[in-house]
């Protein structure tokens, strides 16, 4: 049986289109703390965290996250897909949050007491409570990248699958989401998978660095 912490490939392959990103790639590893996904531009990390969350068929093998295959361990995970949201700017960012709730969906927003104490719970956690009224255009990168976290965190995931968290973000604003995953992985024991070229910026965060290159995947 898989342990309920690992990563576990066995004779996976998985292409985007003609390139290979995983050629028949056995292997098994922990999930537990920080784990950086590295990879050259173009090696197909967002499309390997995709197939995590069941968005990307592989082509053969199996792949099992916390113990279950990509369809059922995606209600376990929440996922910051790469880049900055540019959609709906004027409205609050505490209406971003929950929108993402589990339900939620888009129109005139009647939220109910619940769901609003809810978002501003994830948004005290992420440090964003205080510009949770403010339209999400109008906040930094730093800011919004808090808003897309605590996005990821309805539902109560156990782990979290972020794609460039600390792109386009200055040195002050990585440090300050770097601390804040620390945080997430201490307090909460929430696991996190990530990918990022900014491996000064995380420091000793790291718990195991997974490489992809060639269609190969190693610790």
């Amino acid at each position: 049986m898989a342990h309920p912490d690992n990563l576990s490939l066995d004779q996976v392959t998985l292409c985007a289109g003609a390139k290979t990103i995983l050629d028949n790639v056995t292997l098994t590893v922990p999930m537990t703390g920080v784990t950086l996904l590295a990879g050259r531009n173009g090696s197909g990390k967002s499309t390997f965290l995709k197939a995590c969350l069941g968005l990307v068929r592989l082509q053969s093998g199996v792949l099992l996250l916390k113990g279950q295959p990509p369809e059922l361990a995606c209600r376990q995970i929440g996922y910051m897909p790469q880049g900055l949201s540019d959609t709906a700017l004027m409205i609050p960012a505490i209406s971003h949050v929950m929108a993402a709730m589990k339900g939620a969906r888009w129109g005139i927003p009647l939220p109910s007491r619940a769901r609003r104490e809810d978002a501003e719970r994830l948004l005290a956690l992420t440090g964003a409570l205080s510009f949770a009224r403010r339209p999400l255009g109008l906040l930094s990168g730093g800011e919004r990248q808090r808003v897309c976290l605590a996005q990821a965190l309805t539902d109560n995931p156990k782990m979290l699958l972020l794609d460039e968290p600390l792109a386009a973000l200055d040195h002050e604003a990585q440090h300050q989401i770097v601390s804040l995953l620390d945080t997430l992985t201490r307090d909460l024991g929430i696991s996190i998978l990530l990918t990022s070229h900014e491996t000064e910026a995380l420091g000793g965060k790291m718990s195991r660095i997974l490489k992809l290159k060639n269609g190969s995947l190693h610790v």
